[in-house]
């Protein structure tokens, strides 16, 4: 009780307040609940920038995967590469049997494939607009479930809160980033995906077609980590703190919203699984 009342005495500084949610959050949370306001810009920019660097210093690894992958294909095309005989490993380097024009196609989908659009922008925004939308989200799920079991509490705070809470992504994105730097490898299988997904090279994805099942189990595994847990805690105790309802709602709460928007946002792989499918790709 000393600590907190000796924190909310003083006004931490943003590397304060950062480290008050991993030693302290609830503090934490009533202070910038009370009186921090003006602040969740930073933790919000902060969270962008962390969350999209590990595609920015991934992208040589991803552009040279895709052209490996191009290759793979073109020369499956061509009759040179044959992936579904057993013990024969695919060949990834373009064959003397390829025609010019199928030597010009394979450099026009390896310049397509390689650009920073495509491996670099477009996912960087993507992610950059899923934290958005997760954001708002949360926040109105939080807001109209209070509402509905008495909680007391702002949109505009609980939205606040909510970029707070997602600390723990912004450390898992530096954490992928120190990692693809030393090992020199993307993350294939994040999460607990790798339970359910075969290893395998990018050639070799580009021929194998995994099962509805796969794609679920995979996708949702893929969100499953120690910083999923540690997000789901601290939004259970800044809706306590927050919406000023009890600690077994807010647990209730935060956990019934997070299967919905987990089930949801498993909707998306499936249904391009199926459409590429129903045109036979």
């Amino acid at each position: 009780m000393t600590n907190e009342v000796a924190f909310q005495a003083q006004r931490p500084k943003l590397f304060q307040l950062l480290w008050g949610i991993i030693i302290r959050p609830r503090a934490t949370f009533r202070h910038l609940n009370e009186e921090g306001r003006h602040l969740w810009w930073l933790p919000a920019l902060l969270t962008a920038l962390l969350v999209v660097l590990p595609i920015i210093v991934g992208a040589p690894i991803a552009t040279r995967q895709a052209r490996e992958a191009v290759r793979s294909v073109v020369g499956f095309q061509a009759g040179v590469v044959r992936p579904e005989e057993p013990g024969v490993s695919v060949s990834v380097e373009p064959a003397p049997e390829l025609t010019p024009e199928q030597q010009q196609q394979m450099e026009q989908a390896m310049q397509y494939a390689s650009s920073p659009l495509v491996i670099t922008v477009f996912p960087a925004i993507g992610r950059i607009a899923g934290l958005i939308i997760g954001w708002l989200a949360w926040a109105g799920l939080l807001y109209l479930s209070g509402m509905v079991v008495g909680g007391h509490a702002r949109f505009g705070n609980l939205f606040r809160m909510v970029i707070w809470a997602w600390i723990p992504y912004a450390l898992r994105g530096l954490l992928q980033t120190l990692y693809i730097l030393l090992s020199g490898q993307l993350i294939a299988n994040p999460g607990l995906s790798g339970f359910v997904a075969q290893p395998r090279s990018p050639s070799e994805a580009m021929f194998v077609r995994p099962s509805t099942g796969q794609i679920a189990a995979s996708s949702l595994l893929s969100h499953i980590d120690l910083f999923l847990f540690w997000n789901l805690a601290l939004l259970v105790i800044g809706t306590v703190v927050v919406s000023r309802i009890s600690g077994r709602k807010a647990t209730a709460i935060v956990l019934g919203i997070w299967v919905v928007l987990t089930l949801l946002g498993l909707l998306p792989a499936l249904v391009g699984l199926l459409v590429s499918r129903s045109f036979g790709m």
